[in-house]
């Protein structure tokens, strides 16, 4: 019972936010008095869930914590991502977690943009940790609103997406011919034939190389948006798949870098080891694709995230003209 009788009257203890809220303990001379009080601030926790967050004092570290053990862990680079969050928290002084305010991060943050960092990479932390509270938030662990909700993205001009050029892709494959890494042209072969990152490519074993019949496919596994994708390949590309169990090939993205290099093709930073993927993409398009078929073989969750690539098809331009109002 949350009232009992004791020595000098009667105790009452309760946790009117629940089991992990703030709890109350206070002793009456009366039952009556006990009981009023309870009915009291039962009513007021049903009035005022925020409340119970003054009893919360973890630091932001030990919300980062608490969000790795129940859901970080389930990140494509787990330990990776809670190494960005701990640096952070240690940036930003380990404060109270609730006692973070938007202004505190938005100062922090353009102390580091001052400092060099790109809009991307700010964006990209900004989003980690609103993650983290939105996700305790939605498991019930914390109960007061996300404190960095309202900081809004940097917004950042749209660069354009590299893409090989036919010209450009015989340059590339005559530069791999003197590399030193022996899966370095067949890996480049699975990303431009099938949009595959190339991290994914090299991540290929023995059983996702499926021959059925007259049809060839791959299926890609561990993949960024967490879904596997089949893609089916040209039997030509297969003959040149090793056939064997296990982990067909070793990481070669340093040693598909220095053919870039080599080949004298000049892309934007950053955009090396993505640029077989939005070669995929583009040329896709260029040659009549359909925009919701490329969302699928890309494995975007989003088609706004496939849109980036509806401006290479031939008709694009001319719907303009066919769709516009008639003038």
């Amino acid at each position: 019972m949350s009232i009992k009788k004791v020595e000098n009257g009667y105790f009452l203890d309760i946790r009117p936010w629940g089991r992990e809220g703030k709890r109350v303990r206070k002793t009456f001379k009366t039952r009556s008095e006990a009981q009023r009080y309870q009915n009291h601030i039962v009513a007021e926790a049903q009035q005022k869930p925020w409340m119970q967050k003054q009893d919360d004092k973890r630091r932001l570290s030990e919300v980062i914590d608490k969000w790795y053990d129940v859901h970080g862990r389930t990140y494509t680079q787990p330990e990776l991502t809670k190494n960005k969050l701990d640096a952070i928290a240690v940036a930003l002084k380990n404060p109270v977690a609730q006692n973070l305010t938007a202004n505190d991060y938005s100062e922090w943050r353009g102390k580091r943009l001052k400092s060099g960092i790109s809009p991307k990479t700010a964006n990209n932390e900004l989003t980690l940790l609103k993650s983290v509270f939105n996700k305790l938030i939605e498991l019930n662990d914390i109960s007061y609103e996300n404190p960095v909700a309202k900081v809004t993205k940097i917004k950042i001009q749209e660069t354009e997406l590299a893409f090989l050029t036919d010209e450009d892709i015989e340059k590339l494959f005559e530069a791999i011919k003197g590399a030193r890494h022996p899966n370095l042209e067949v890996v480049t072969k699975i990303c431009l034939s099938t949009g595959a990152r190339i991290s994914e490519a090299c991540g290929l074993h023995g059983s996702h190389v499926i021959k059925s019949g007259d049809s060839y496919r791959l299926t890609f596994f561990k993949t960024k948006g967490k879904k596997n994708r089949t893609i089916p390949i040209k039997k030509s590309l297969y003959d040149e798949i090793p056939k064997h169990t296990g982990p067909l090939f070793t990481d070669c993205r340093k040693a598909f870098e220095r053919a870039i290099d080599r080949a004298g093709i000049i892309l934007p930073k950053g955009q090396c080891t993505h640029v077989m993927r939005h070669t995929f993409a583009s040329h896709f398009m260029m040659n009549g694709g359909n925009i919701l078929v490329l969302q699928k073989i890309l494995g975007h969750a989003k088609i706004e995230q496939t849109m980036v690539y509806a401006h290479f098809a031939p008709s694009h331009l001319e719907d303009v003209i066919r769709f516009g109002p008639k003038l």
